[in-house]
């Protein structure tokens, strides 16, 4: 993450984020169906110093089922309090007594019936609520906030993607060039595959900010704000400049992998030089036939606020899209986010601080 280009130069202003978990809050944007029956059980769950996986295995627990009849619409980070929805599909019984259910790092705040299950990536973004400590300019991070605010940042997918230390690039590269002895399961298999398309994409990306290519360009995908759908310019005319400026449209990067090219022109010749040079990555993700997508190459704050606490305190609040890393939201605003965190609990995992 430290060689890729920053959108509004390098930050100088320092400062400490997330000491303990209350300093860094998510909330998932979903709103259920207004109508409450059916056989899936809906739990608005608040979680501390817990993943998203090990709540899903103790509601499964409490309900005498198996974790596979839970599922949930994305990760929310460990190190955090974050609320989000679960389902448990329990046909034929009324709600369970989910008021019962008490421990000490999550609890369920609401449960309702539904008549579908909850699937992975339907809510629309999350909200985020952070703390951060220590700034050492006050006025220079609030004018560098209110220039996030008003250009977006880069849609980097963040460190937690690949792994401590960037392990699941070495070990996607491994896997690939058939050198990996370790025998994967389909969920670590799933895993090193997204990590290399989301190093792919964060290149490439990288590459556009730091050659000032943010304008749109004959062969450019744009995509069509809040939707997956894009199209391909043929040229950059007044009203294309216009929807862009407004936030209407946005200019995409390749997530690669099967499939032809989505892009024309000079950006498809920019993106494959790019692509090219992490041959193996792209030809380990075609041969297992991940498809082809594009992705937003920055990313707007919605209902975004600062407030000042005191002289070295602030309080961020911001909406982002599913699929959007509030890292990198900070990668931007401060100079290598110092992170000071206390003791939780024993079960480990690295859950992603995404909007997913």
């Amino acid at each position: 993450m430290d060689e890729l280009a920053y959108l509004h130069g390098i930050p100088c202003v320092t400062a400490v984020f997330r000491q303990q978990p209350e300093h860094f809050a998510v909330t998932e944007l979903l709103d259920p169906h207004a109508e409450q029956q059916g056989e899936h059980q809906w739990l608005w769950v608040e979680k501390r110093g817990a993943n998203t996986s090990w709540v899903a295995s103790q509601l499964a627990a409490f309900a005498g089922v198996n974790e596979r009849q839970v599922s949930y619409s994305g990760l929310k980070d460990r190190h955090a309090v974050t609320r989000q929805w679960y389902s448990i599909q329990l046909p034929g019984q009324p709600l369970l007594s989910w008021q019962q259910l008490e421990h000490a790092e999550f609890k369920v705040l609401d449960a309702r019936l539904q008549p579908k299950k909850l699937k992975s990536g339907v809510h629309k973004g999350n909200h985020f609520s952070l703390e951060l400590q220590h700034v050492s300019d006050m006025q220079a991070l609030i004018g560098r906030w209110n220039s996030l605010v008003e250009q977006g940042v880069p849609n980097y997918f963040g460190p937690q993607r690949f792994g401590r230390q960037g392990q699941n690039i070495a070990k996607a590269r491994a896997w690939f060039s058939g050198d990996l002895r370790q025998k994967l399961s389909r969920t670590q298999a799933g895993l090193l595959l997204s990590s290399a398309r989301a190093f792919l994409f964060n290149q490439i990306v990288s590459a556009r900010l730091r050659n000032k290519r943010l304008t749109i360009e004959p062969g450019d995908a744009l995509m069509l704000a809040g939707s997956h759908s894009f199209f391909v310019a043929e040229g950059a005319d007044e009203t294309l400049n216009k929807r862009l400026q407004q936030g209407d449209i946005q200019l995409t990067a390749a997530l690669p992998g099967s499939g032809r090219s989505q892009v024309s022109g000079a950006i498809a010749e920019f993106e494959q030089e790019i692509i090219c040079a992490h041959t193996e990555l792209l030809e380990g993700l075609q041969k297992h036939r991940v498809d082809a997508a594009r992705r937003p190459l920055l990313v707007r704050l919605a209902d975004a606020q600062l407030t000042v606490l005191d002289e070295q305190r602030v309080r961020l609040s911001f909406s982002l899209p599913t699929g959007s890393f509030a890292t990198s939201v900070l990668r931007e605003l401060i100079a290598s986010p110092a992170t000071e965190l206390t003791a939780t609990t024993g079960h480990e995992s690295y859950d992603e601080v995404i909007s997913e």
